[in-house]
């Protein structure tokens, strides 16, 4: 690994910038460096709304609060640099069912069969993990929501609908991870549609939640996300 390169600022990463420094400051401040990735970790999930948008840099999403995953992964990444932890993207190939639950029936069609997810990964205790922050809390199931520990690698996509890893990258390569989606993110109907969507899912009871995610993932990948999560 070249250290430098993994803790460099770049386009989109703008670990050098004043406000992701602070920000960084703030979370990580006399912390060790697993508990500082963890600090780092929970602000992203749990302050930033995951949405779906256009790719934007690290400090646009520091300062609106809301990411697509490769947003959230640039300022996760941004961050940890800041803190002067190493932090690279991850990219996966996932079968697009893993957005059913989170998408308008109308949109869903729109959508592509296979989708590119991207999260942050880190560098600690001499190897590379996982590291995703995407779904804030309310877009998931406290029955298997996990959260990141050292020596675990952690992707929120369900291992049945990951079809491979593409790569892993110092900056994020915007015209694999946009070219996709491209033609749904440019419509701005479509993105106040999921945005809307998005709300109702974050106001349901659990139970209506276990529904929703039931109905389109079906009972088995459901059970099975239940059960590892009580491997927590």
């Amino acid at each position: 690994m070249t250290e430098e390169m993994y803790l460099a600022p770049t386009r989109y990463a703008q670990s050098d910038h004043m406000e992701i420094i602070e920000q960084a400051k703030k979370l990580t401040n006399g912390l060790k460096t697993v508990d500082a990735i963890k600090s780092i970790y929970f602000f992203v999930r749990d302050y930033i709304k995951w949405t779906i948008e256009d790719v934007k840099p690290a400090i646009e999403v520091l300062r609106s609060r809301k990411g697509i995953c490769f947003n959230k992964a640039s300022l996760q990444i941004a961050l940890l640099r800041a803190a002067g932890i190493p932090a690279r993207y991850r990219l996966e190939e996932a079968s697009s069912i893993v957005l059913k639950p989170y998408l308008p029936p109308d949109v869903y069609e729109f959508f592509p069969e296979t989708i590119i997810h991207v999260l942050a990964e880190v560098y600690v205790e001499g190897k590379w993990l996982g590291c995703d922050a995407t779904l804030d809390p309310l877009l998931s199931h406290s029955l298997w929501r996990r959260d990141w520990e050292a020596g675990v690698d952690l992707s929120c996509i369900p291992s049945i609908y990951k079809i491979r890893v593409v790569g892993t990258y110092p900056d994020l390569p915007v015209d694999l991870v946009v070219k996709p989606i491209k033609d749904i993110i440019s419509q701005e109907r479509i993105m106040a549609k999921i945005e809307e969507h998005l709300d109702k899912i974050r106001a349901m009871s659990p139970n209506e939640k276990l529904k929703l995610f039931t109905d389109h993932w079906g009972s088995e990948v459901v059970s099975f996300l239940r059960f590892r999560g009580m491997q927590k």
